[in-house]
C-alpha cells in the first residue's frame, strides 16, 4: 500500500511517522533518491501502523541480518503452495518460484498507473528519475491493452 522499497520501512522510525497527519518520512540516508520525504499515507496503512506496539525505536524491528526477512518471506510462499514457474535459462534456486519483494513495488505502481498522475505515482515511488515511472506507466498500459486484445472463444462471448 506504499510502493516502498523494502529497506524504507524497515529503517522507518515511530519518530518520522504521524498517525494524526497520516504521514511518514523516509530519511535520505535509507532510501535510494537520497532525500528526505514526507510521505502521505492511506488510511489503512495508518489504522495497521496504530496497532503496533511501539517498544522500539524502529515501526518494523527486526533484529535479524535482511537476509532473513527474504527467507521468511519465501517460507510463506512456499506454505502457502506458492511455485512460479521460472523461464530464465540458469540453474534454478529455491527463489526463482517465488516472490521477491521488488514484485509488491512493482505490482503496486502497475495497479495505481491509470488512477494516479504520473507525477503522483514518482512521488510515492520516490523515483529520482521520470524515466523510471515512465517504465511502469507504460507497462501498465500495454498489459491493460493486451487484456483488451486476449482471444475469447466465441461460445464464451455469446454470455
Amino acid at each position: 500500500m506504499t510502493g516502498w522499497r523494502v529497506s524504507e520501512p524497515l529503517a522507518l522510525r515511530w519518530d518520522d511517522v504521524s498517525v494524526d497527519k497520516g504521514t511518514a518520512l523516509t530519511r535520505h540516508a535509507d532510501n535510494k533518491g537520497k532525500r528526505d520525504d514526507q510521505i502521505p499515507l492511506h488510511p489503512i496503512v495508518v489504522e495497521h501502523l496504530c496497532k503496533i506496539v511501539d517498544l522500539d525505536p524502529l515501526v518494523f524491528y527486526w533484529p535479524h541480518h535482511r537476509r532473513t526477512l527474504w527467507e521468511d518471506y519465501h517460507r510463506i510462499q512456499e506454505a502457502a503452495g506458492i511455485h512460479l514457474p521460472c523461464r530464465e535459462k540458469h540453474e534454478h534456486t529455491p527463489a526463482c518460484h517465488v516472490y521477491g519483494f521488488h514484485d509488491l513495488r512493482r505490482a503496486f505502481a502497475t495497479v495505481n498507473a491509470e488512477t494516479l498522475s504520473a507525477d503522483a505515482l514518482q512521488r510515492l515511488m520516490r523515483h529520482k528519475s521520470y524515466s523510471t515511472t515512465q517504465r511502469y506507466i507504460s507497462m501498465a498500459d500495454q498489459v491493460n491493452r493486451a487484456v483488451d486484445n486476449l482471444y475469447v472463444p466465441e461460445i464464451l462471448r455469446r454470455r
